[in-house]
């Protein structure tokens, strides 16, 4: 099976989080405590110190990353449907991209 599309994709969304976060760091208050947690109507239920709050999906996003890439070099059910298996990965990282974009959008509009 060929990673490179959703590896490449996987690495670019790694990178954004990570330029996200670290602009982010420089426009928040310091020692300020971010949402991590939204409700289903999109108000903020949980607050974390901002160092976790802007790195927990980035790091969850990398280990998803590194599982998926070797998933498949060693486990034979992922080579079986490689466009399943593709799905899959690309799906993992866009919902923890977009749960990332929520943390530090509410953390730039709250000031």
């Amino acid at each position: 099976m060929n990673a490179t599309l959703p590896l490449t994709l996987s690495l670019a969304l790694l990178a954004t989080m990570a330029a996200a976060s670290l602009a982010a760091w420089f426009m928040i208050t310091p020692g300020a405590e971010l949402a991590v947690h939204f409700g289903l109507d999109g108000t903020p239920n949980r607050y974390a110190p901002a160092p976790f709050a802007l790195s927990i999906i980035p790091a969850a996003a990398l280990v998803s990353t590194v599982i998926f890439a070797f998933t498949q070099r060693f486990g034979g059910k992922a080579a079986d449907r490689p466009v399943l298996y593709t799905a899959l990965w690309l799906f993992v990282i866009a919902v923890l991209a977009g749960g990332h974009a929520l943390i530090v959008g509410h953390a730039l509009s709250a000031g």
